[in-house]
């Protein structure tokens, strides 16, 4: 999860010229992994591709916020269905996260996975 957050930030911070920004990003970020040109074109498409997940979640954050301001004005707080509505948003985050480790992960060589998890911990937002 901390992995989604801190790369909404990175991919948000560089959406104006998503091109751009994106090669400066993948060249920044991810330059210790040494990634070879066919590598990087893919991480590319990967992140572009992750850019549209991340429209698609934040659509659907703002639907459920707005479900549950209205559950929390009613007299009575269903916590049922505010589990519900947390849990559909948490499994859309885990998927989205785990759609785009996977991808990364079957470009990445077992050296290149290692330094990224090395270096993971250094993206964590606090």
């Amino acid at each position: 999860m901390k992995f989604l957050v801190i790369l909404l930030l990175i991919i948000g911070l560089n959406a104006d010229d998503y091109e751009y920004h994106n090669e400066r990003h993948i060249n920044k970020e991810l330059s210790h992994l040494n990634l070879t040109k066919i590598q990087n074109k893919k991480i590319k498409k990967i992140l572009k591709e992750f850019r549209f997940d991340l429209k698609e979640y934040r659509d659907l954050k703002d639907e459920i916020q707005k479900k549950r301001e209205k559950l929390f004005i009613k007299d009575t707080l269903d916590i049922k269905a505010l589990n519900k509505l947390n849990n559909t948003l948490d499994k859309k985050s885990d998927e989205i996260e785990n759609r785009l480790l996977n991808s990364i992960h079957l470009i990445l060589d077992k050296k290149q996975r290692r330094k990224f998890i090395y270096y993971f911990d250094d993206w964590e937002v606090e």
